[in-house]
């Protein structure tokens, strides 16, 4: 059912992100806790390009039978378009959207996340550029990173024991493309690599995905051999996500609503094109821009997000060598479906509809990949991010 009240969803599991389903470095078929809780990152103020009416970071409950509450507003942070939980659960690091003429930069809010699931403020660092649009903690919880939207800037930080963060690194970023939204670099994401050796950044400006070797004793970061991956001009590579056995990633192309599926090389970083294949039904000519990006927990499924034609893209994952086959498309019964988040057990989805104000569940058919309607959606203000906790 429907809560009456606005909601930023975290769901309780072991240092969750909206890019991920696991915390990130998980070996497969670890352990990790059922979520019984939620944060929903949302905006909070009209840009022009949306229209933000939440009060900032919700969280919300699980509850055994499925059915999702809400606990309350849990932090009142301006344009909160991203969350991150650390491995140890501990604290939740939020981005600050900032973007405006007189906002030099954006913020990375720092919370404590006590033993109720409330947030207690600890400070709040600069993104170094304009509209951060996502952030992300390394599995060792020692590391923070941040991408912003404006700017081709990237930044790293050290996380210390007490969640505070120490800067160390800003990574700048060049690059163009044909679309008329690539007129300069666009960093997207900070998505790490499943064996936490790896930072990747997909950059919707430049089509390329930036590699980075992380090293952990210095907490920074340096370019690999390979630097980047380029894909085809006019793709504007926004979120990717890695096979949880295969040495695979699947980049999400906003701009032309295309997969792209690459080789991963764990030794050194390098990615390889091997597919790319359209998120949309044969046929359908309308306005699209693809958003989220989510490999099952059980590796035999993907999943994608279109703004436009307003649907969860389902494809079959090769067991062998990872390539894609389109399944299905499901209508998020909302508009604008931005990011979604699978249950670590693989069992529901649940997307965030930025435009029509809610967050449905879906129930997911482990065998066959098919998405059903649970019964269950939340009234929330502008959701974009959905993250277990």
């Amino acid at each position: 059912m429907k809560s009456l009240f606005p909601i930023l969803i975290l769901l309780i599991a072991t240092g969750l992100h909206c890019d991920s389903n696991s915390s990130n470095g998980d070996e497969p078929g670890s352990q990790t806790l059922e979520p019984t809780s939620l944060f929903i990152g949302t905006y909070t103020r009209d840009e022009g390009w949306v229209n933000g009416k939440a009060d900032g970071i919700y969280s919300a409950s699980i509850s055994e039978d499925g059915s999702v509450s809400l606990i309350g507003t849990a932090a009142e942070v301006i344009n909160p378009s991203f969350v991150a939980v650390s491995p140890d659960r501990n604290n939740l690091y939020a981005v600050s959207e900032l973007g405006r003429g007189n906002e030099p930069t954006g913020y990375i809010h720092a919370f404590t996340i006590e033993e109720d699931g409330s947030l207690t403020f600890i400070e709040k660092y600069p993104s170094n550029a304009k509209s951060p649009a996502h952030v992300s903690v390394d599995a060792t919880g020692s590391m923070v990173f941040a991408s912003n939207y404006n700017g081709g800037v990237a930044v790293v930080y050290a996380r210390n024991e007490d969640g505070s963060l120490e800067f160390r690194q800003q990574l700048d970023h060049e690059g163009s493309g044909p679309h008329p939204n690539q007129n300069s670099s666009h960093p997207h994401m900070a998505k790490i690599s499943p064996d936490n050796n790896f930072l990747f950044i997909p950059d919707l400006g430049s089509d390329k995905v930036w590699s980075y070797s992380i090293d952990q004793s210095s907490q920074t970061v340096s370019k690999t051999e390979q630097e980047f991956a380029a894909l085809e001009a006019g793709s504007g590579p926004r979120h990717m996500d890695f096979h949880p056995t295969l040495n695979i990633a699947y980049v999400m192309n906003e701009l032309n609503s295309s997969v792209s599926v690459f080789s991963y090389n764990p030794d050194n970083g390098a990615l390889e094109e091997l597919q790319v294949i359209s998120t949309l039904p044969d046929g359908f000519s309308e306005w699209n821009s693809t958003a989220d990006i989510h490999v099952h927990p059980n590796g035999n499924f993907l999943y994608g997000s279109n703004r436009g034609h307003n649907s969860i893209v389902s494809f079959n994952i090769n067991s062998t060598t990872g390539l894609l086959t389109e399944l299905d498309h499901t209508s998020t019964r909302g508009e604008f479906p931005r990011n979604f988040a699978i249950l670590p057990n693989g069992d529901q989805l649940f997307v965030a509809n930025q435009n029509t104000d809610d967050v449905y569940v879906f129930n997911i058919d482990g065998n066959t990949g098919a998405l059903s309607y649970s019964g269950e959606s939340l009234d929330v203000p502008t959701p974009v991010c959905v993250v277990f906790y």
